[in-house]
Order: C-alpha cells, then structure tokens, then sequence
C-alpha cells in the first residue's frame, strides 16, 4: 500500500481528533484496530514490561493478539526470552522486530519466540516504546506484511502514543495522582502533543519561542524524560494533561 506523506500526517491527525472525542475505552480500542488495520496490521499488544513479581496480564492494558498466541505466550512465560521487550528498555524509538537483537546461536530462546509468532500470521512488525516514571511499556503490533515505511512508522507513533494516553486516562480519573507540572507547561505540552511547533504554541499562548522550549524543558525535567515526544506520553499517561 503505498500513500503520500501528506495523507498519513492527515490521517494521524484526523485519528487524534477521533481519539479525543471518544469517551470509552471499547470506542478507543476500535479506532485503532481500523487504523491499524490500514496499514495492514491484524494484531496488537499494549502493555507494561513485567519486572520481577509481575505478570503481563496484570499490565495489559488492551490485548489484541491471536486467542491461541496470547494463550501460548502467558503460559510460557514467553515475555521472559522476548526480545521485543527487553529492546523497549533500550531505546526510546519505535523499532522494528528485526531490529531487536536476536541471534539464534547466542540466544536461541529469544530466536524460538520469533519463529513460533510467526505460526500465528505474526511475520512482521512494529514496537513503539512507551517510558513514563520509573516503567517501561510498549505498544507491539504485527502482521503478515504490513506497510513499515518511514512516514508510516512517524504516524503510528503519533497515534500509537495518543492511544495508549487516552486508555490510560479513561481508565484512571484525571488527579489521582500528584500533578508535578505547573499550568503553563501543561498548556505548552497539551500544544506539544497536538503537532505545534514551539512558534506555534509561543503565537497561542502569547509566549516567545524561546520561553517555550524552555517550558518544555522544564516539563522534561519534573518527568524525568529524555525528549518531547516521551514527555508528552509522560503527561499524557499520568493524567497531566488530556487530549
């Protein structure tokens, strides 16, 4: 499926419109799984990385894998030798699965989790970290032969990233937890995560640019993030700002 830059930006946009408007988790869900289904996806996982004493079904926060494959999985334990996950703690970009290391001699087990999802139309695909506090999640999405190409993965962050805050928020009350960002860098990273620029969000608010940025940072800095774009999930996650 090829597309223009411009179509998926606007269809990203359109997507976080859709999403903002939304009002229950199952209407959340079903937006994605069309959008994603676009881009020729037919499983998905969005979860938090078990750390010791935990189960990744208690971190699930919307499973749609293959029945039988999720079964196998949690059974097996199989999220132990993944190296999908163990890669999200690496990294704060999307990635391919081919580029999460997996060598068949030196790490077999991580191999063998590669080759069985493939028994379930699992050949390809995408995994978009998602870091917020001290945890780490990930959004991993699969398919027979989806289309990965530059601007697409762009988008599926974007959306990627939207979905998994607006699931979050819907799924705990804005305030629950102790809000650390001041108003005005809420504002600024509610603009963030709409697409604006620094002068564009400077030109809303009546702020300079470089006033902006450094609202940004500080934003960065309370969250304990390493870019905008994890700042934003961050936020977004942790109730401090909403679509």
């Amino acid at each position: 499926m090829q597309a223009t830059e411009a179509y998926w930006g606007r269809r990203a946009l359109e997507f976080v419109d859709a999403i903002e408007a939304s009002r229950t988790s199952a209407s959340v869900v079903s937006l994605f799984e069309k959008m994603i289904g676009e881009f020729g996806f037919h499983a998905y996982i969005m979860a938090g990385i078990p750390s010791f004493g935990q189960s990744l079904g208690q971190l699930t926060l919307a499973n749609g894998w293959p029945a039988e494959w999720s079964d196998l999985y949690n059974r097996s334990n199989l999220v132990a030798v993944d190296p999908i996950p163990r890669h999200c703690q690496q990294t704060l970009n999307p990635f391919l699965w081919t580029e999460a290391p997996c060598d068949r001699a030196d790490d077999p087990a991580a191999h063998d989790v590669m080759m069985r999802a493939r028994d379930f139309r699992l050949n390809e695909g995408l995994c978009i970290p998602i870091h917020y506090d001290d945890a780490v999640g990930a959004i991993s999405l699969g398919g027979d032969r989806p289309y990965l190409d530059g601007e697409a993965k762009s988008a599926l962050h974007l959306m990627g990233i939207f979905t998994h805050g607006r699931l979050r928020s819907l799924t705990r009350p804005l305030g629950i937890a102790a809000r650390r960002l001041s108003k005005i860098e809420a504002e600024v990273l509610s603009w963030a995560a709409r697409g604006k620029t620094a002068w564009e969000t400077g030109r809303i608010l009546g702020l300079s640019e470089r006033n902006v940025r450094w609202h940004l940072e500080e934003a960065q800095r309370k969250l304990m993030t390493k870019n905008k774009t994890a700042t934003v999930a961050a936020a977004l996650v942790n109730g401090e700002i909403s679509l």
